[in-house]
């Protein structure tokens, strides 16, 4: 098993730097994944042993048989450039000044907040009359604009969550729509968006699933992702080979470099154009962006991509906060902002009137539940629905949906 004094031997011998290509050749082992050089190179780097400097990754620490050149400089000598540092450093400082001076005296007094915010409303425009037009949209013809509202089955009780104008089930979540699935870990979320990808693909229509939750495949003895799909698909009684046929993985626990989102979009706009991916699945979010704050910009991205070449998606995101049954998820309300609806899978106690009434329990009970928070395309139940998981690992739900009348 290769150690990272074994990393920091190679890396002398090669005047104390090298690429993780070449660290992996000469060491035999993996660029990524478990005891990979990339896995030992960032160890070392964390320790301070090692920096990254483009495609090269250098000693940070001395290597043997190098020395600082010693230095002819004398006492004199170096007073002598101090002086003359310091010198130049004041007539920069003069130059500066007198700049500054200059333009303060030529600048016109700065306008006043009404003035600033009216400006773009005073410029001339007939000069850009034909460019302005460009941007200008009308509604087509009636023929044109019709477009009937249609749901994409995924086969679960989600797509009894959604309603026709007339309070029918539309039998799927809205077709491209683009959809949010929050909650607390190990409310059920991966388990529900995990049996709608082998449903999806299973029914013929293709499917992509990008993890950062867990490894796809692994080497050892781990119940991984794959079997753990390939189980269901059992359960189920679903055509695995027709599942293998239609679902498309981007794994980025195996290559970390597809956390990288130039890296991931590239490798997310070649799978959806080449295959025609219609449902894309993202467990979770986290994977598109480290700042959280920058999080929602990634999903408007990804979003907007999304609508435009008719990809349905769901984005599985963390609650972020103690409060449940919420808009509290990671990368904040912004992120729901930017997608066509939240649905939130969770588990917490009762508190409120309104939660014992839809779920017809007293204060205090702990409970799981689902709902659809919002959505902007079609109509929804807003009723709140208990869900558990079962022991084969399914989430169902345990209300009728819509509610019986009986």
């Amino acid at each position: 098993m290769v150690e990272e004094n074994d990393v920091i031997d190679f890396l002398k011998t090669q005047g104390g730097q090298a690429t993780l290509n070449e660290v992996a050749e000469a060491l035999n082992i993996p660029k990524y994944g478990s005891n990979s050089a990339y896995v030992i190179l960032q160890s070392l780097r964390s320790k301070g042993k090692i920096e990254r400097k483009g495609e090269k990754w250098v000693l940070t620490i001395p290597v043997e048989g190098t020395h600082p050149l010693p230095s002819t400089t004398t006492v004199s000598e170096t007073q002598s450039q101090q002086t003359q540092a310091s010198s130049d450093i004041e007539n920069l400082m003069k130059a500066m000044a007198k700049t500054l001076a200059e333009a303060m005296k030529s600048s016109r007094e700065p306008s006043d907040q009404w003035e600033l915010a009216t400006k773009p409303m005073k410029t001339e425009i007939e000069r850009k009359t034909e460019k302005l037009s460009m941007f200008v949209l009308k509604p087509d013809e009636a023929a044109e604009a019709k477009k009937p509202l249609i749901g994409f089955p995924t086969g679960t009780f989600l797509d009894k969550f959604f309603l026709t104008p007339e309070g029918k089930p539309l039998n799927g979540i809205p077709i491209c729509g683009q959809f949010a699935i929050t909650g607390l870990p190990g409310a059920g979320k991966s388990i529900l968006v995990e049996e709608i990808a082998v449903r999806v693909a299973s029914s013929g229509h293709k499917v992509l699933f990008a993890t950062a939750e867990d490894t796809w495949k692994s080497p050892t003895p781990r119940f991984d992702l794959q079997s753990r799909l390939k189980q269901k698909s059992d359960i189920l009684g679903l055509n695995w080979n027709k599942i293998r046929e239609n679902l498309f993985v981007l794994d980025t626990v195996a290559y970390p470099e597809l956390r990288e989102w130039s890296t991931f979009a590239e490798t997310y706009r070649y799978l959806v154009e080449k295959e025609k991916i219609e449902l894309a699945i993202i467990d979770s979010v986290t994977v598109l962006e480290a700042y959280r704050g920058a999080l929602k910009y990634r999903v408007m991205e990804l979003a907007r991509y999304n609508q435009i070449h008719g990809v349905t998606a769901l984005y599985v995101n963390q609650r972020s906060a103690e409060t449940w049954d919420s808009y509290d998820m990671a990368g904040g309300i912004g992120l729901a902002h930017n997608l066509d609806g939240t649905i939130i899978v969770d588990y917490g106690r009762i508190y409120w009137q309104d939660q014992q009434v839809d779920l017809d329990a007293k204060r205090g009970a702990f409970v799981r539940i689902a709902r659809v928070l919002d959505c902007r395309m079609c109509n929804f139940e807003r009723r709140r629905i208990r869900v558990d998981i079962t022991s084969d690992g399914f989430i169902r739900a345990l209300d009728s949906i819509p509610k019986s009348s009986a």
